[in-house]
């Protein structure tokens, strides 16, 4: 069973219905996407996964607003996954990658692991995000970038950098959503760092 309520981005057809079928049989509320921005917005106080069809990552990911990625779960459904791609979801806050030609099995397991907050990549992305992170030293980048944020935003920061949603930073710091939201978007503007996953390669060694 998947406690997440899933929201289907722009997906081709025939992966929609199929991907339905998938959420009747987990018991789990799917919501289409239109008008996905509205229900997105009024689904803040449950966890929510969002399935991106993504065609060209280098197109397509950049396109994403920083306040949408920072929300629920993300799991794009590539026309070519490889481990490059994969790694470049993991850099930009995606929770998981799949190809469009998964089984039922594969997007069972994927759905299920990023409800329980697991990642959903192979181990061949995995490794080579963890080890492009660990050849980083700590520079004086980050040390000038942390000294533009306040103490409440580090605390963010640290949260953010260690996988956190922000329904659950927000329990952890006992605030709520919407100031979680406020600290992260401040953060963004100051260090001019445009993804959760981004400022985890920065402040990884923080």
């Amino acid at each position: 069973m998947i406690l997440s309520d899933i929201f289907l981005g722009d997906i081709p057809e025939p992966l929609t219905q199929q991907l339905c079928q998938i959420t009747e049989l987990l018991k789990c509320n799917t919501i289409s996407h239109d008008p996905l921005d509205f229900h997105w917005q009024q689904a803040d106080q449950h966890k929510k996964i969002l399935l991106h069809f993504v065609d060209d990552p280098k197109q397509h990911i950049p396109n994403l607003s920083t306040e949408l990625i920072s929300e629920g779960k993300h799991l794009a459904f590539c026309s070519s996954l490889n481990s490059d791609t994969e790694t470049l979801l993991i850099a930009n806050g995606f929770h998981g990658g799949l190809s469009v030609s998964a089984s039922i099995i594969e997007i069972i397991e994927a759905l299920k692991n990023i409800d329980n907050n697991k990642l959903y990549f192979s181990h061949d992305a995995m490794s080579h995000y963890i080890q492009s992170r660990k050849r980083q030293p700590i520079t004086q980048r980050q040390t000038e970038l942390l000294s533009l944020t306040t103490k409440k935003e580090q605390q963010v920061l640290s949260l953010v950098c260690q996988g956190l949603s922000n329904e659950q930073i927000a329990a952890h710091l006992s605030i709520s959503i919407n100031t979680v939201k406020m600290h992260i978007q401040n953060i963004f503007k100051k260090t001019k760092v445009s993804s959760r996953g981004q400022l985890s390669y920065v402040f990884t060694q923080v």
